[in-house]
């Protein structure tokens, strides 16, 4: 079996869906799958009880031109493809010890509309940064301020249906939270929602019977529509309804030109 065996089927749903759009045709969306899948697999060690457990920094060597180009139409590619190496490390069942850090870079080296990713381990000087870019304080007012595509929401334990509006949303069973959870199993503040560039990120906040996304104990996860959350076992579905469709336009709402002649 080769090394990114169990990591192929992973890689193809990255491909799929908005993953496909992010490169404005300059890249192909299976070859960085491929080369950020490698990347993970190549430098992850054995982590905390034995699991596996991947780097947060992440370095996408790109031609000169792709990387003008990408700049200038895919401002947020970088966050994006932090989500993405997210997603793929709770899919697989592999810890993160914070937000990946996504560094976009050019080099000549690269041929033109292809790629190279390193993963690497931060120096022992950096730790304490890259543990504070994962806390939830740290999220940047601009990141909190783009707002959501659709209309995000939760519903709780199967009955309570509540829309995700604010930029941080705290749950536990304390009166104080945003979404009060009245079980013994939910601690005080157990967990807390916060909106990055559009989409909300999952953090536990410390919680004595921790948190799961779809079977999957996590500290911070960014969320997608229908994933499972279990709060020590009380379940919360998160959902995004999707954004109304533009409307066509017709001959009425087609601007009238008048020149000079008109008049």
């Amino acid at each position: 079996m080769g090394k990114l065996t169990r990591f192929e089927s992973l890689a193809e749903r990255l491909v799929e869906g908005t993953f496909a759009r992010l490169f404005a045709g300059r890249l192909r969306p299976a070859e960085v799958a491929a080369h950020i899948v490698r990347a993970m697999e190549d430098q992850q060690v054995s982590g905390p009880g034995g699991m596996p457990q991947i780097p947060t920094h992440y370095r996408v060597f790109l031609h000169p031109d792709d990387h003008r180009v990408l700049a200038l139409e895919k401002p947020h590619l970088a966050e994006e493809l932090s989500r993405h190496v997210t997603e793929l490390a709770i899919r697989a069942g592999l810890l993160l010890d914070g937000l990946p850090v996504v560094d976009l870079q050019p080099s000549p080296d690269i041929p033109l509309h292809q790629v190279r990713v390193e993963a690497q381990w931060p120096p022992a000087e950096d730790v304490g940064r890259t543990r504070e870019i994962a806390e939830p304080d740290a999220v940047s007012d601009e990141a909190a301020a783009i707002p959501p595509r659709g209309q995000p929401f939760l519903i709780v334990t199967g009955q309570r249906h509540i829309d995700l509006v604010q930029a941080v949303v705290s749950i536990g069973r304390a009166l104080d939270n945003d979404v009060i959870i009245e079980d013994t199993r939910v601690s005080r503040h157990h967990a807390q929602l916060r909106r990055r560039y559009g989409r909300y990120v999952l953090y536990d906040l410390g919680s004595a019977g921790g948190t799961q996304i779809n079977g999957y104990p996590v500290e911070e996860c960014v969320l997608q529509s229908g994933d499972v959350i279990s709060l020590a076992g009380v379940q919360i579905i998160y959902g995004e309804d999707p954004p109304p469709p533009v409307p066509p336009r017709t001959h009425e709402d087609t601007p009238l030109l008048v020149t000079a002649d008109d008049s």
